[in-house]
């Protein structure tokens, strides 16, 4: 019986083909641990340049795309090789890197042979001088069978083991990427069992010829349950120690949990004044029986100066520029000063916004995972709607009910002298906010999964009229891979408003709902979709509901292009719907993608024109839409 023999490793896996019709194909790697450093990148001058053509051949044609894909001769042909040394270097590498990928796809009985000016790799003398002669490098890949797993053998102290949720199970398709998957799912099984140290320590595989299955036997060394024990903390200099053992909030005594070493650097990393966060454990117990934590942190500058610009053609340019101190003593706490000037180019400067604010925050305040936080603004606000010239103090307290799940609320004071065209009226606003925060995105600044949804409800006091209301919103965003690659995204979002408690005229202009432009429904201009006064204006309503559908495609790493669809508006009555029209925009645009977010350039038509208005919009600014 002629089997394929192979002892491996934790991290390696050679197997040696025995009985094999070709020679080319022995000792590979199982798992291509070696191929990424083995990729050639050549240097600007080239040496004894050989420029050659290569063809693949494969005896099961639906492979050869695959195989093409993993092939240096193939990736690397515009760059000639570097003398003969070079060309046989590179189809070296390539026999391995293509018998690794017939590993991946089950073939485990395949042979690769290689022929340079049709005399075979092997006979290729490194002394023999192909520059200039443009030769001819043939690949020729002879699959064999299919094999599957045969019934998986598991050694371990914890006795029987199943591995079969984890992929590895009799009858399927053997590909070698599901033995190291199965093994790190059965790890990271025990580890969420509170097993720290648990590891495989052992595997074989053998390739049966005859029976055309593949025997995989694995060593498992559960290791012993711990607890927490002591937390050490590296890398911080301006950051207190302290500051960084609250923030992770990582229980000491408590039992072992890859998750709650997961929330705490997530927690580390949301406090802002790190650029990176690294949690480990020790390797083996402490002579307490409990596992040590390391924690190691690299931190960012604590100051910081950022700009920013919108544009478009209804609602103009804008810029912003702020200044920020993230960890003003030592746990933390930051100021953060920042300006904007917007509507620049409709008009003079009596019809520009203006804004200014100062924030203070605090983490901790009340135990880890709570943040509070207090701000002043003043601003300036020209719309179609009104004019408002206001100063605002606000007063907050958040706290993380989970990783995914914030509460925030507080107090807010705002006096404002508002004109809506045809009155002025001077209002002092108090409210109370709270709002709860649902976030599952992979990225914020360009999510490819996940949710964002935030749910608002504001009760409102007015003077000097005495009205009283409740203003609530939501607004929910979701994302989806069409492709294992996340190149294609379709991208979702909607939003509900109502006001209730009170008529439509006792609510102050600026607090009305309105819809339209950038943020709201591309192609209409700033809160131009909704109630309209019988002169044109915007009179914003008591609710609004919005939908946004974007495709999202990234062509390369640099730029993208979106297709989008927008629909929506205000309306008079506190139900979404009635007491107005539902507008809808389309278009598309273009994303240039940076390490700070992506740039993104839209152009937006209206379904529905409204008089006295472009006939279209472009939007400028960072980020994605939504």
């Amino acid at each position: 019986m002629h089997k394929l023999r192979s002892h491996i490793g934790l991290f390696t896996a050679t197997l040696a083909l025995f009985g094999a019709a070709s020679v080319p194909a022995r000792a590979f790697d199982l798992f291509g641990w070696l191929s990424p450093k083995q990729e050639v990148s050549a240097p600007i001058d080239v040496q004894d340049p050989v420029r050659y053509s290569v063809e693949i051949n494969a005896s099961n044609p639906s492979l050869e795309e695959t195989l093409r894909n993993k092939s240096i001769l193939l990736k690397e042909i515009a760059t000639p090789a570097s003398g003969t040394t070079g060309l046989v270097t590179r189809a070296r590498i390539d026999q391995k890197r293509l018998i690794t990928t017939l590993y991946a796809e089950a073939y485990y009985g395949g042979t690769i042979d290689i022929l340079i000016n049709g005399r075979p790799l092997e006979q290729i003398s490194l002394d023999q001088n192909l520059s200039g002669t443009a030769p001819k490098v043939s690949i020729k890949v002879a699959t064999g069978p299919l094999f599957r797993f045969a019934a998986p053998q598991v050694k371990s102290s914890a006795g029987p083991i199943d591995l079969s949720p984890f992929g590895l199970s009799q009858g399927e398709l053997a590909k070698s990427p599901i033995i190291l998957s199965t093994e790190e799912q059965l790890v990271a099984d025990w580890n969420a069992k509170g097993y720290p140290f648990a590891k495989v320590t052992n595997r074989t595989v053998e390739a049966d010829h005859n029976t055309n299955l593949l025997e995989v036997g694995i060593t498992f060394d559960p290791g012993v349950k711990a607890n927490i024990g002591i937390i050490n903390v590296a890398g911080n200099k301006d950051v207190n120690t302290a500051f960084i053992i609250e923030q992770a909030d990582i229980i000491v005594g408590s039992p072992y949990s890859p998750d709650q070493l997961e929330r705490a650097q997530k927690r580390l990393q949301e406090a802002g004044v790190f650029d990176s966060v690294v949690g480990s454990t020790a390797d083996a117990p402490s002579p307490d029986g409990t596992v040590a934590v390391s924690i190691d942190v690299s931190e960012r500058k604590p100051r910081t100066i950022g700009v920013g610009a919108t544009a478009g053609n209804i609602d103009g340019l804008g810029v912003e520029a702020f200044w920020q101190h993230r960890n003003l003593f030592g746990s933390g706490e930051g100021i953060r000063v920042e300006g904007s000037v917007g509507r620049i180019g409709q008009g003079n400067i009596n019809n520009m916004d203006f804004h200014t604010s100062v924030l203070y925050y605090v983490p901790n305040l009340l135990g880890p995972g709570t943040r509070f936080e207090t701000k002043a603004s003043f601003d300036v606000v020209n719309t179609n709607a009104f004019t408002k010239r206001s100063g605002k103090l606000e007063t907050y307290i958040s706290n993380d009910l989970r990783t995914d799940l914030t509460l925030k609320g507080g107090l807010a004071g705002e006096y404002a002298v508002i004109n809506d065209g045809i009155t002025t009226t001077n209002t002092s606003i108090i409210s109370a906010p709270v709002s709860l925060t649902y976030d599952t995105r992979n990225n914020p600044l360009n999510p490819s999964s996940g949710w964002h949804a935030e749910l608002l409800a504001e009760p409102t006091y007015v003077l000097p009229t005495l009205a009283s209301f409740v203003k609530t919103s939501l607004e929910a965003s979701t994302y989806y891979a069409l492709d294992q690659d996340e190149k294609l995204i379709l991208a979702a979002r909607g939003a509900l408003g109502s006001i209730i408690g009170t008529d439509i005229a006792n609510v102050p202009t600026d607090r009305r709902f309105f819809a339209g432009g950038s943020g709201s429904i591309r192609g209409y201009g700033f809160q131009m979709a909704g109630p309209l006064t019988p002169g044109g204006k915007p009179s914003g309503g008591l609710s609004f509901a919005e939908a946004s559908l974007e495709a999202r495609y990234q062509i390369n790493k640099d730029f993208g292009v979106v297709a989008f669809v927008d629909s929506g508006g205000a309306f008079t009555s506190s139900i979404p719907g009635q007491g107005g029209s539902f507008y809808t925009g389309y278009g598309a645009g273009v994303r240039y993608f940076t390490p700070f977010g992506p740039i993104r350039a839209d152009i937006a038509f209206p379904l529905t024109q409204i008089a006295g208005q472009p006939q279209y919009g472009l939007y400028l600014g960072v980020g994605q839409a939504f």
